[in-house]
Formats: C-alpha cells, structure tokens, sequence
C-alpha cells in the first residue's frame, strides 16, 4: 500500500523496529538486503524507534502530528496495545487517515486470529477452487495452492483505494478517517457470483443453469509445456476441430453439445492435447486466438519478462539498488498516466538508515538531543 503512494511521489516513512524486524528484512548470508525488501519498500524512508518506550512512543505521536496517513498491517488490537487506537491518533491529528488490513477484519469472533496467505484461502474456500480433476491420481495430488501469495497484493491495493478516498473526503471536509479492510472479505467479494451460485445449488431451490464451458489445460510440444484452451459454445468447438484437423468431431455426439462435452471432457482434452503435444504454447495460441477460440499459453517468470504485450504496455522496467549488484525486475508503477509525470525512484532504504534525517527535518529536534535518543536506544539509525 504504501509504496503504491511512494511510486505517485507521496514521502512514505516506514516505522521500524529492533525487537520485531519486518520479516522481509531477512537476507541470505553475506547479502545486506533481501530482493524482496528492495522491491516492495521502494521510495520509502526508514525510521528507527522503539514504541515500546515512553519515550518512543511520545515521538511517534509527534511523527503522526505531522503526517497525513497511518498505514498499517498488524493483528487487529496491535496498534491499540501500543497506545495508539484511531481515537488516539485523531486526538493528535484530526486530519489522519488510518488504512489497515488483516486477515479477518477488525470486529466479530475472529478477528484476533492470526491469518497468512495460505490460511485466508483455504479459510474462503479459494483452495478447493484450485484443484484439477485431471491431476487426481495417485502420481498427483489434485493440488495447486502452493507458492502464490494472494490475497495479499490484491488487498494491498484495495486497501490504496481505500486510504485515497479517505484523503479525498479529508481534504472536502477537513476530516480524518479510519479504513480496514479484511482479506477474507475482499476474497469473497471476488468470487461472489462462484459462492452464492454454489449455495444456490446445495439448497435446491432454484433451477440453475450450469456453465458448460471446457477449460482445458493441454500439453505442449517440449519439456512441461501447457497451454490453456477455452470451449465456450458450439461455434468454438466447431472452429476448434478444423483447427485441430479433426472436423468430423463437430458432429460427434460425445462433443455435440455444451452439456456433451462436460461429460466427456477427458476425452475432449485427450482429443485435443493430440495436436497441441506437436506444437510449442504460443502456436497454440496464435493459431486458437486467430480464429476466435479463446487459448493461452502457459508462461514462467523468464517468459512475462519478454512477453510483447507487456513490453509494450512498459509494465515493467529495470530497478536498481546499490546493494544488490544486478537489477531486479519490477513494476514501473501503480497505473499508466498520460499527463502526471513519473515520481522520482528511491531505493529501499537500511533498517534506521533515515531516523536522523527525519528527526531533522520532519520533528524539528536537534542533532544533540537525536544522538541522545539513539544511544538510549528510544531509537535507531543506520552508521552516519
């Protein structure tokens, strides 16, 4: 959330703890920051203090005086065991916005439960969803949740939509306001029309009709390649066969009809992957595309990167950073703009590398009473 403000050029300073590192922060041996870090905490400030202490916690109330918006991501009930609920950091500033996210929300019987990616999917249903009858045997497990992390991003930018409209009504009334936003419901959200077909159809009291589109995930000429291909009706089963060169199968009762082909859908596929094995992805594709029947390959990280569509679109572009010795590919920014310029890149900073910068400039205390402060320990910097 708030390196999607850095990228627009907002001043983000992230608050940083000693006692409790961001989990990012965690490198391999010898490498003084993770890619990770580097990608995700781009344009932000580092500010190093323990609000834990008396002291601490007096001179993140000053920071929060002096900024526009508090984001944050913790257990709900964290921030208020540190001193600082909504009503607390209103009284300092009436004009903060407060955007926050977490796996269930901040109210009802769970919403102290701590929540991963992981758990937040299988808890919305979304694990059952990413199965695949074709890979239930015994050499497969039917399983595909395995190294994604949604919903996090998804939220992070539900949760940036969120925190602008708050600014924006902050700035019409000249009051502040307090966002949250859970994962599991913004997973619901998603898949909506998916669960109340569902429940719909476990109650038995509506007729529905079914979707007899066949999503077939084909294999491809090489060394585990796929492809995916989509038979949404009649006509593109009846294209699909001249292309697979099979045209006598558009009459074959097995595959005449939507409801057909659902029931006999391995031997589509089989029937199918007879001619994508002999071609790579994106032939398959191509070829699929040009005639009107929905087909994509499979692509691997290496392959977005060379994608022409996205070159084109200049979703992404090299980043740099100064301790990591190769550039990292990332997203350019939040949305393409015709008429806003792009924010000056900065690269993620050292844990404290700005605390005295900001103790400077932002909180007006003097370098003396800073280096005070770092010694004690109420907060930390990076070497001068």
């Amino acid at each position: 959330c708030s390196r999607l403000f850095g990228d627009l050029g907002a001043e983000g300073i992230k608050v940083e703890s000693t006692a409790y590192p961001d989990g990012l922060r965690q490198a391999r041996v010898g490498e003084a920051m993770s890619e990770s870090f580097a990608w995700t905490h781009r344009n932000n400030l580092s500010f190093g203090v323990d609000l834990r202490s008396p002291q601490g916690n007096r001179i993140f109330g000053r920071l929060v005086a002096e900024s526009d918006a508090v984001f944050a991501n913790f257990k709900p009930g964290t921030l208020a065991a540190l001193g600082f609920p909504y009503e607390v950091l209103h009284s300092l500033n009436p004009r903060i916005v407060l955007a926050e996210s977490s796996a269930f929300g901040d109210t009802g019987p769970w919403s102290a439960r701590l929540g991963y990616g992981p758990l937040v999917r299988a808890t919305t249903g979304v694990t059952k969803l990413w199965t695949s009858e074709e890979a239930a045997d015994a050499a497969r497990h039917p399983f595909y949740d395995a190294t994604t992390v949604f919903p996090d991003h998804v939220v992070g930018r539900i949760t940036a939509i969120g925190a602008l409209a708050a600014l924006i009504h902050r700035d019409r009334t000249g009051g502040g306001a307090r966002v949250h936003v859970s994962q599991a419901e913004a997973v619901v959200n998603q898949l909506d029309t998916r669960y109340v077909t569902e429940a719909a159809r476990d109650a038995g009291r509506v007729e529905l009709r079914a979707d007899t589109s066949v999503h077939a995930v084909c294999p491809c000429a090489g060394d585990d390649e796929w492809c995916v291909i989509s038979i949404r009706s009649d006509a593109d089963w009846q294209t699909a066969t001249k292309i697979f060169g099979f045209p006598e199968l558009a009459a074959d009762e097995r595959f005449a009809t939507g409801e057909a082909r659902m029931a006999h859908r391995r031997e589509l596929v089989a029937t199918a992957a007879t001619w994508t094995r002999t071609r790579a992805p994106l032939q398959v594709a191509q070829a699929l595309q040009s005639a009107g029947v929905p087909a994509g390959q499979m692509n691997r990280p290496p392959d977005i990167l060379d994608d022409p569509q996205l070159r084109h679109r200049k979703l992404l572009h090299d980043m740099t950073h100064p301790l990591i010795d190769h550039p990292l590919p990332a997203e350019t920014g939040p949305a393409p703009f015709r008429h806003i310029p792009p924010a000056p890149q900065r690269p993620a900073p050292l844990p404290g590398q700005d605390t005295r910068e900001i103790c400077r400039k932002v909180l007006q205390i003097s370098s003396e009473e800073t280096e005070r402060l770092i010694e004690d320990g109420v907060l930390f910097a990076s070497h001068p």
